[in-house]
């Protein structure tokens, strides 16, 4: 790729990503309301002690060292997934659009969901690897379960289909 594709590509990716998400107003997909009831505090605090739990217990650190990683891993998750859910969420409205159904559809939902837990399962598994020096590969399975249960967590206090997002 040429230097001018390059800083293209980089000037669409940084406007992306300073652009508001509440800016798309007239269209909206699952992964935004997703999005926000995963920044709730309580269902940020509730996947904290459970990925502390389980970085105990399958990266057998200590119990410090095992709360500092998962705070490190769910802070980038949370401020990075801001952005990625959404992301991810819209690449999977484009791939869902051959199926014909609408865009809340319970299929988009459920698609939403399973991109939301691979998402923060690719940004925590990379930010631990990177940080603290474990195989990606080795964390991939238990942070996609631990992930599940906040997605859980997230659809009990928000319903389903995020009704109760404020």
């Amino acid at each position: 790729m040429n230097r001018e594709k390059l800083r293209y590509c980089l000037a669409c990716f940084i406007s992306f990503i300073l652009m508001p998400v509440y800016a798309s107003a007239n269209m909206v997909w699952p992964s935004l309301y997703i999005a926000e009831g995963m920044r709730s505090w309580y269902v940020i605090l509730i996947g904290l002690l459970i990925e502390i739990i389980f970085v105990k217990f399958f990266l057998k650190e200590s119990y410090l060292k095992s709360v500092l990683i998962a705070f490190i891993m769910n802070l980038a998750s949370t401020v990075l997934g801001v952005v990625v859910i959404p992301l991810s969420g819209f690449i999977g409205e484009v791939l869902m659009i051959p199926f014909g159904t609408g865009t809340f559809h319970p299929t988009h939902w459920l698609m939403s969901y399973v991109f939301a837990i691979l998402s923060n399962v690719l940004i925590e598994g990379l930010t631990v690897k990177f940080i603290f020096k474990h195989k990606f590969m080795k964390m991939f399975w238990w942070l996609c379960v631990a992930n599940a249960i906040s997605v859980i967590i997230c659809i009990l206090f928000h319903g389903i289909e995020m009704q109760n997002i404020k």
